[in-house]
């Protein structure tokens, strides 16, 4: 690639804050609520046009299922919580205690998916505006984040590609959400993409909704689509979401790989809507509602961070002494390439932890990170990307930053059990 020069005089400083999250999915959302609500001065950057990331711009649905593996408790409690409450107030949501598996709500897949949490993803962004603007949140949306200023072992300006143009904002703390560990990898933190020793990521899908169906015709069929379809049914009858064909070796990093990738899932958005169409009862008169405007990914960079969590930590449960967040979904690894299958090749334990050195990135002292990029075996992350892992941890990250604010202190050196007991007062299960 040909290079050329290219330099701004000057750049325009829109804000210094006390906390800048990247990133507004289901991680980064939490993350700044919970820092707002903790005092600190906020301001959540967010590349598309509505927050709740995976959750609403790739309808990416239910939410996995909060309980332990088994599904006998919860182990994700918190803002996850508050979130799915008053989203099933307004009829969004319904509640993970009031469903089972298998069922409609988990396309009749039983393992791993007991008390998932049906979604509206247009009600979902709606309240995430309203919470965000409640805890006092600066918003900013299509705002990308395009660059990091450093100097030594610290961010000092995040450069962000604003609709006005690059601009900057300084921030005492900056939580990385963006989904690729942008942040980290511009601010020189190792990274890896996709498997350890492939570098090949699990593959991405174009998830899309339907409406019109049959609700008892397809529960007295009571089995899954033709594979690979699954169909989630959401809070409002008849309609469902689709997940279904994969895309291999999409590169969420490269606007060239996403490109084609993208591309690719339209076709087969066509191919799964025909499988429910001409094969599966209930789906005769169903018609497509909307597909998903961003592809659905489910793995990109990963950091390497003070502590990487391993296979062996999710199979046995480690209950590290320094844990933020708890969770129980299996390791879902789908095949990375076309010759592999299946997916759960390893057991996890009924509950298992992730630690907060596992948010803290090396060589860059005043960054967190939160949510499926955390310093994680690729493997062992296909549980923990899930969205209530993303906004437990998410959460933890928000108060941590903010009590590092307070303290006027660095993020690796804030007081473990005060964040846990802070935590834990918010309603976060820990154990």
């Amino acid at each position: 690639m040909k290079n050329i020069s290219f330099s701004k005089s000057s750049l325009p400083l829109i804000g210094s804050y006390d906390v800048v999250v990247l990133g507004g999915g289901p991680a980064g959302v939490c993350a700044a609520i919970e820092a707002a609500r903790s005092g600190a001065k906020v301001l959540l950057a967010e590349a598309t046009g509505g927050l709740g990331g995976m959750a609403t711009s790739a309808l990416v649905g239910p939410f996995m299922t909060s309980y332990d593996r088994d599904g006998e408790r919860p182990v994700v409690g918190g803002l996850f919580t508050e979130i799915v409450e008053r989203l099933s107030e307004r009829g969004g949501a319904i509640v993970p205690s009031d469903t089972d598996s298998p069922s409609v709500y988990t396309s009749f897949i039983k393992k791993y998916h007991r008390h998932v949490t049906p979604i509206d993803s247009f009600e979902l962004e709606v309240l995430l505006d309203e919470m965000t603007r409640e805890a006092g949140v600066e918003v900013m949306l299509y705002t990308r984040f395009a660059d990091a200023i450093t100097e030594g072992e610290e961010i000092k300006v995040a450069v962000l590609l604003a609709l006005e143009g690059l601009v900057g904002v300084e921030a005492k703390v900056f939580i990385d959400c963006t989904g690729n560990a942008d942040v980290a990898n511009a601010a020189g933190v190792p990274t890896y993409k996709g498997h350890e020793e492939s570098g090949i990521p699990q593959p991405a899908t174009l998830m899309f909704e339907v409406s019109g169906a049959d609700d008892e015709r397809y529960e007295n069929y009571a089995a899954r689509p033709e594979y690979p379809v699954k169909v989630y049914r959401t809070p409002e009858a008849g309609t469902y979401k689709v997940n279904h064909y994969h895309v291999f070796g999409a590169d969420a990093t490269s606007s060239e790989s996403m490109t084609r990738a993208h591309m690719q899932a339209r076709t087969q958005v066509k191919d799964a809507f025909s499988v429910l169409k001409n094969k599966t009862p209930g789906f005769e008169n169903a018609i497509i509602k909307k597909v998903a405007p961003s592809l659905g990914v489910r793995e990109s960079r990963h950091i390497v961070g003070k502590y990487k969590i391993t296979v062996g930590d999710v199979s046995r449960g480690t209950k590290f002494d320094d844990r933020i967040s708890a969770y129980g979904f299996g390791m879902d690894v789908h095949n990375r390439t076309e010759k592999e299958s299946g997916n759960f090749k390893t057991e996890v334990a009924p509950v298992y932890y992730v630690p907060y050195r596992s948010l803290l990135p090396l060589g860059c002292d005043n960054l967190l990170v939160a949510g499926k990029t955390v310093s994680c075996e690729s493997q062992a992350a296909g549980g923990l990307r899930c969205m209530p892992s993303a906004m437990a941890m998410g959460q933890a990250a928000g108060l941590a930053a903010a009590l590092a604010v307070k303290g006027g202190t660095r993020v690796e050196k804030i007081d473990i059990t005060e964040l846990q007991n802070e935590l834990r007062s918010r309603g976060a299960i820990l154990d």
